[in-house]
């Protein structure tokens, strides 16, 4: 079932979980999914060694604090142009944008909305479609 647009595979890689993302020694992250555009096409290798154009997390129960706190100041501090933080509970994605340096809440979007990156128009997602799949992965 289509849920994004796959118009981005001329433009960059998406990438699904498991994949370790290498900023340094010291931070070593696994988001549930990642884009990286042709432009940085060069940090694809074994696992992505450097900094993916967008990350996303999806939210448990466990993650929470993880997710919406440590990973991201890390994925500001690198410079992570986009961060989506998805909230299955509550059928929600957190969109934000790197703006000088900080992440800036772009917007929220619910189950009739349709995802546009700001940074990356070719991705766009049918957020009543991702919903039913997650449900039904959640069930």
């Amino acid at each position: 079932m289509e849920c994004y647009s796959y118009a981005c595979s001329a433009h960059g890689t998406i990438v699904v979980a498991p994949m370790d993302v290498y900023f340094d020694d010291n931070n070593i992250v696994q988001p549930d999914l990642i884009y990286v555009s042709n432009e940085n096409s060069h940090i694809l290798k074994t696992r992505i060694e450097g900094v993916p154009d967008l990350l996303v997390e999806i939210l448990s129960p466990s993650s929470g604090n993880h997710d919406k706190i440590r990973k991201k100041a890390l994925y500001e501090r690198f410079g992570v142009q986009e961060y989506w933080i998805v909230d299955i509970h509550h059928r929600l994605i957190d969109q934000f944008l790197l703006i000088n340096g900080k992440y800036v809440l772009d917007r929220t979007y619910g189950t009739t909305d349709v995802l546009l990156s700001a940074k990356f128009p070719c991705i766009t997602i049918d957020l009543d479609k991702v919903f039913r799949i997650l449900n039904k992965i959640a069930d």
